[in-house]
């Protein structure tokens, strides 16, 4: 049986939406994006009619992200538990529907004030995936689309908006990095290790980073190659996180300033009777940081000790 849940699309507000489709292209190595009707446009990952969407506007943020039930009666069952947890929840017009190419799409808002959409009914891509940088291709399927990192200083409210939808806590992390204590938690909806990680971090916007898990370990290398020949910013060095995740990977930044992580060899979980566990080490190996994710993190550190709020501090672009 399929799971209940997986991460189905992410769309992201970007003012310079021209950047996003050259980095797709040349970084991400996708196929040309649909024009939706609403001006957003959609990029192809996998067998999908569209993954990552982009449309114009001030944030260069994450704008939402789409969580596809597996069936009509998966979405009945989450839609009644989320208004049993007294969670408005609205279904979306047509315009919407056709703008992210699925038959049902309900929305509600996170605690962070993140859109959520719970959608059936994706429509399939016109064609095949098909990729010369990445040749076999994303691991999506019944593990949805990579996992996406939301930053938030209300954790406990978070997480417990995310088990109302049906996530499961994988691995919680307590762990200083420099000057700064950080704390996230990572949860499951499927037999992914995570779709969804929630960081308590000095940054200014919702998201830290996606992450799309590549087929093949060999693509990673080349596409932090490729990354270095274009110039993509990087944030952390090719390395390796520790079991049970085990993911190979580096870390870059959008044209929108929040990153995004290209990685292979993801390990899964049997989520039936999985307990938490616990970890205070975010990479095995590797994952050496650069300078300007360094300066980045201090700016926001500082700005976040200047307002004296727990409240995310402007991130330093």
């Amino acid at each position: 049986m399929p799971p209940d849940l997986r991460l189905g699309y992410l769309v992201f507000e970007a003012r310079r939406p021209a950047r996003w489709g050259s980095f797709c292209q040349h970084m991400l190595g996708l196929p040309s994006p649909l024009a939706n009707a609403d001006g957003s446009l959609g990029w192809q990952v996998d067998d999908a009619s569209q993954r990552l969407i982009v449309r114009e506007g001030p944030a260069d943020d994450l704008a939402a992200l789409g969580f596809e039930c597996a069936d009509e009666a998966a979405l009945e069952r989450l839609l009644a538990r989320l208004r049993q947890g007294r969670v408005a929840v609205e279904a979306a017009d047509a315009a919407s529907r056709e703008a992210r190419r699925v038959q049902r799409l309900h929305h509600c808002t996170d605690p962070a004030g993140n859109t959520i959409e719970l959608f059936t009914g994706l429509a399939p891509a016109a064609q095949p995936f098909a990729s010369a940088a990445f040749p076999a291709g994303f691991r999506t399927g019944d593990l949805g689309l990579g996992h996406a990192v939301l930053v938030s200083s209300e954790l406990e409210a978070m997480e417990a908006f995310y088990a109302l939808l049906g996530f499961g806590v994988t691995e919680r992390l307590a762990t200083r990095v420099g000057p700064m204590d950080i704390r996230g938690v990572f949860m499951h909806c499927n037999q992914r290790h995570h779709s969804i990680a929630l960081f308590d971090m000095p940054l200014a916007r919702r998201i830290h980073h996606f992450m799309l898990q590549a087929e093949r370990l060999i693509d990673i290398g080349i596409a932090f190659e490729r990354a270095q020949r274009h110039k993509v910013p990087l944030s952390l060095a090719l390395g390796q996180h520790p079991d049970p995740d085990g993911t190979f990977s580096f870390y870059g930044a959008t044209p929108s300033g929040f990153d995004f992580e290209i990685g292979a060899g993801t390990q899964t979980i049997d989520p039936a009777g999985w307990q938490p566990q616990h970890t205070d080490v975010t990479s095995a190996w590797g994952h050496k940081p650069s300078l300007r994710l360094q300066l980045r993190m201090a700016a926001g550190l500082i700005a976040r000790k200047v307002s004296g709020a727990p409240r995310r501090a402007k991130e330093l672009a």
